[in-house]
């Protein structure tokens, strides 16, 4: 497999079947996690042993906002205050391929930072809701 260069990259945002892509994303990421739960008991060795729980995902979505064209902030920050965990990301590592992850998410918080010599930035962070599906 080859490296894919990540500007390539495609985030898409909505209600199922109709997302949209996310303008001006700069970065996202993903992580997916196991809970584990301790089985150690007295008297064993030294280590610790454990048993595999229940599995769990999050990420980000890094943008430059751009105030004439303010959607994805818009639905993202209309997700978060509606408590609204129907909605669907889409990322696309290399484009809008057939190689990607996708899941319902809810919208944890919104951030927003400018500074001097730079673009206004704008960050969106969600909490997977059920199955994490990788298709491709």
């Amino acid at each position: 497999m080859a490296a894919i260069i990540g500007d390539s990259g495609v985030v898409k945002y909505g209600t199922t079947d109709s997302e949209a892509t996310v303008a001006n994303v700069s970065g996202w990421s993903f992580d997916i996690s196991m809970d584990t739960v301790e089985t150690s008991s007295m008297g064993s060795n030294a280590f610790k042993t454990f048993l595999g729980g229940k599995y769990s995902w999050s990420g980000s979505i890094d943008m430059h906002w751009d105030n004439a064209d303010d959607a994805g902030l818009e639905s993202f920050e209309t997700a978060l205050l509606a408590n609204d965990i129907a909605k669907t990301v889409i990322l696309y590592p290399g484009g809008a391929s057939v190689d990607y992850w996708h899941g319902v998410v809810a919208i944890t918080s919104i951030a927003m930072s400018g500074s001097m010599g730079d673009t206004v930035k704008l960050s969106a962070n969600f909490q997977g809701v059920g199955v994490l599906n990788h298709t491709g």
